[in-house]
């Protein structure tokens, strides 16, 4: 991994009071982890108009990696929709490009291509929630405080940009190897935090990385559940419902 996870500002994580605002999401940390189940999407045809569901204009001005309001932002957050609608496979850089309203070049002067900019932005939700469980180690002691942080921020990133997050459970499988290392992902990050609260006895010990599986497992497949409109509403209204849930799967001691 070329960049360091360190420099992640901990203090908004740390006031678990305060209110869910959208904020870009900025990283470029590689991670694996649950696969996706992609919704049935039909590929859209060559010279067929994009039907992104609308959305107002500022959110269509909000960046993934980019600062809102530029060019880069307008293509990321096109193709974040259409690739919702349609999957990576299924869309265009000329239907992104007519959905951003600029002209196909000029997705070129920011990307390679179609495949960097879906990789990029699901490099950016993955460099996140990595950050947020390495924080979640550091921040506190107690397994149990831990847990209650990572679900807690988990709830929270997927509420403030749940386009971004959706693309993440969808997709995912698309990127069978974005990590450098095991640790640079959720999965790896939240096993290592695991086996040290096995080598604490806070725990039984097992194989980590599947208790790991497990726990992230509590709140990715009810996030994926509202994808498929099974429940509704934000994931941060029931924290403490997901929190009680992992304490169970993971039997702290």
């Amino acid at each position: 991994m070329k960049k360091s996870m360190t420099t992640m500002r901990t203090e908004r994580l740390d006031r678990p009071e305060a209110a869910v605002t959208p904020s870009p999401v900025k990283a470029e940390l590689p991670a694996e982890g649950l696969v996706g189940v992609e919704k049935p999407n039909k590929a859209m045809k060559a010279d067929a108009v994009p039907t992104s569901k609308p959305v107002d204009k500022a959110r269509n001005l909000r960046g993934v990696s980019a600062k809102d309001g530029t060019t880069k932002a307008k293509i990321e957050r096109a193709a974040l929709h259409l690739f919702a609608e349609h999957g990576v496979d299924g869309v265009s850089t000329k239907q992104i490009a007519a959905a951003a309203g600029i002209s196909e070049g000029a997705i070129y002067r920011h990307f390679s291509g179609k495949e960097e900019l879906a990789r990029s932005m699901m490099l950016a939700i993955h460099g996140r929630l990595t950050e947020m469980i390495l924080a979640a180690d550091k921040a506190h002691q107690a397994l149990d405080d831990k847990i209650k942080f990572i679900v807690t921020h988990y709830c929270r990133i997927a509420d403030e940009d749940w386009d971004l997050f959706q693309y993440h459970i969808l997709h995912l499988h698309h990127f069978p190897r974005l990590s450098d290392t095991p640790l640079d992902s959720p999965m790896g990050a939240a096993a290592a935090l695991l086996e040290k609260a096995m080598a604490r006895d806070e725990i039984e010990p097992v194989d980590a990385s599947i208790l790991a599986a497990m726990s992230l497992g509590v709140v990715l497949q009810a996030a994926q559940a509202k994808v498929f409109g099974y429940i509704t509403g934000p994931l941060s209204a029931r924290t403490d419902l997901f929190t009680r849930r992992v304490l169970a799967v993971l039997q702290v001691k």
